[in-house]
């Protein structure tokens, strides 16, 4: 599965077009058996990674279960990003410990940091809004908007000790929006949930193009919508593609056994059978 990452890594610099990365989010369907964060430097340079196990990645092709995908971000001018992979005694003693690296970092900010994360988490730590979201906003504030999951195994950034929690950041005014959507008695239901999400999502960004839509689903969904599973994601991208036309980003996203976020209207409640969908666009010009 290294080579995996690495070809993934490979082919998302010759993306760049010369562009430096910061950022490195990484999945893979499998253990990958090595350094993952070595490995993606050795590809990308000094970037900084998160990410970890899935069950299944979303993409253009619909589901793949024997792969890997990363994602490569570069900061906005006048923004910033970072990572952090924690462990601890529990998974709140571990967002809490990634929200206190984030707020060292940056200390000319005002009180809350302004921006978008992700989050991964451990299977046995926890489910992700109680878990990881409630104790991350209890010091980050309410101004990092924050989608997470728990993934199927082990999550990635840490290059000694095993982590409980891995978390990328954007730190900016960045245009962004969630959607959140729960399970529901049928799958026509559970899609229109889906596309109500990807609208909810999309319309923050003001009429600007998302930049990258992530959506992260809860394996329990996945079961629930069986064969309409691919009819889900094709709705979900159909979405994007109508608000952005030709100029639409990258829509991707993986399976976790879990998923939770707040900001912009969603609570860290762990719901089951729930989609989160996260779109992200340019920095704004105005305070959002």
């Amino acid at each position: 599965m290294l080579k995996a990452i690495l070809a993934a890594a490979a082919t998302a610099r010759a993306d760049l077009d010369g562009v430096t990365p910061h950022l490195a989010i990484v999945l893979a369907t499998a253990s990958p058996g090595g350094d993952v964060t070595r490995a993606i430097r050795g590809v990308l340079g000094p970037i900084g990674v998160t990410g970890g196990v899935t069950a299944g990645l979303l993409t253009d092709q619909g589901l793949v279960t024997d792969g890997a995908m990363v994602v490569c971000v570069s900061n906005a001018e006048g923004a910033t990003s970072g990572v952090a992979a924690t462990s601890g005694r529990r998974l709140a003693d571990a967002a809490q410990a990634a929200a206190r690296l984030v707020l060292a970092g940056w200390p000319f900010r005002g009180r809350y940091p302004r921006g978008f994360a992700l989050g991964f988490s451990t299977h046995a730590s926890g489910a992700p809004a109680a878990g990881f979201l409630t104790p991350w906003r209890e010091l980050m504030g309410p101004k990092m908007r924050t989608a997470c999951g728990t993934m199927a195994a082990e999550v990635f950034g840490a290059a000694s000790t095993p982590a409980l929690a891995s978390v990328g950041w954007l730190e900016a005014a960045y245009l962004m929006g969630l959607g959140l959507t729960e399970g529901a008695p049928d799958a026509d239901m559970m899609i229109h949930g889906s596309v109500d999400a990807t609208r909810t999502a999309l319309k923050w960004l003001e009429g600007k193009p998302a930049r990258i839509v992530f959506a992260l689903e809860s394996m329990a969904r996945f079961r629930a919508l069986g064969s309409a599973a691919e009819r889900e994601w094709a709705a979900i991208r159909e979405q994007v593609r109508e608000h952005d036309g030709p100029s639409a980003g990258p829509c991707v996203g993986w399976l976790c056994e879990e998923v939770g976020a707040y900001g912009r209207g969603v609570h860290p409640v762990d719901v089951p059978g729930a989609l989160v969908i996260a779109a992200l666009g340019d920095p704004s010009s105005r305070e959002v």
